[in-house]
């Protein structure tokens, strides 16, 4: 008796301890949303007497897209990364390329404004590639890296109004917007690439002034937003971004246009579908009309014009 009277107290005394502990335990901060997708994607092609034509070829890319979003009262504060990485072999080729190069970073903050669905905003981003890039000859690398991190780079902060009628959508108006462009490689800010100044030579072709690797511009600014699980498998995220220089051809508006289409197949596999497009006008793009890797003649330089680049891919991904 005295035994089943001492097991009765024991076990009163650990359920009067356990809702003790369950009444003043810390509750959960839930003002942190983290969401994110992480994705390797690989393929092979071997060709033997196929009468279509075609390369061998090898390609890997991978993919990470990670947000963070902080709510509490009349504020929001938004965090993502993008970076893309991708390389390809062909044929008999020796070396891997790149076939896709993206670093992509921004913070945002919204405060409540005058109306429903109406937010003061400020927004800080960073655009730029992982690796160097490179122009071919044949099988072999010609000259230095047209680019690299940070070469160039693109830092951007504008203020103005943000409307968000819905979880997935914002338009985000900004009447004041700088743009720092920044180019690391001193050879590439010399020959004024991504719209730099360049530099200065006298007539005997002796450098007087080096090329700046700090451009400033000072504009407005459009973003749209959009990011939804259009079905319960599919999901869509595409950013579009304007701006416009007011100092220097304003009607000349440099376009950032990315989507990233997620085809969910099962728990652990997915396929992608990945579209950029970009266009500056001070930026020139070049055309190796001969392929002789160089750029030395009038004819193999065209100008600013659209870039654009797609990929699709199928292969693991996973969402957290």
């Amino acid at each position: 008796m005295k035994k089943l009277t001492f097991a009765l107290l024991l076990l009163n005394s650990i359920n009067f301890f356990a809702q003790d502990s369950t009444t003043t335990a810390t509750p959960k901060d839930t003002s942190w949303k983290i969401v994110g997708f992480f994705g390797l994607n690989a393929s092979q092609t071997a060709i033997s007497n196929w009468q279509g034509g075609g390369q061998d070829n090898v390609a890997l890319n991978a993919i990470f897209n990670a947000e963070a979003v902080y709510r509490k009262g009349k504020t929001t504060w938004s965090n993502k990364l993008d970076a893309q990485y991708g390389i390809v072999k062909q044929g008999q080729a020796k070396l891997f390329r790149k076939n896709i190069d993206q670093l992509f970073a921004l913070s945002k903050l919204n405060i409540d404004a005058f109306a429903k669905h109406w937010f003061y905003a400020a927004q800080a981003d960073f655009r730029s590639q992982l690796a160097p890039g490179y122009n071919y000859v044949n099988d072999s690398i010609s000259g230095n890296a047209t680019s690299d991190f940070c070469s160039p780079a693109y830092i951007q902060l504008a203020l103005g109004l943000d409307y968000k009628p819905n979880k997935y959508f914002s338009a985000f108006a900004a009447p004041a917007a700088g743009k720092i462009t920044y180019v690391a490689r001193q050879y590439l800010a010399d020959a004024g690439a991504y719209g730099v100044e360049p530099a200065v030579f006298d007539t005997a072709g002796n450098m007087i002034t080096k090329g700046k690797r700090v451009r400033f511009e000072f504009g407005g600014r459009l973003i749209l937003k959009y990011k939804k699980d259009i079905t319960k498998n599919i999901n869509i995220d595409s950013y579009l971004d304007l701006f416009s220089n007011y100092a220097n051809n304003p009607g000349n508006i440099d376009v950032v246009f990315n989507n990233l289409i997620t085809f969910k197949i099962n728990e652990y596999f997915t396929a992608n579908i990945i579209s950029q497009m970009l266009y500056d006008d001070d930026i020139i793009v070049k055309r190796d009309w001969d392929r002789d890797g160089k750029y030395d003649k009038p004819e193999d330089i065209n100008g600013p014009r659209l870039q654009v680049m797609s990929t699709f891919a199928i292969g693991f991904g996973m969402k957290f």
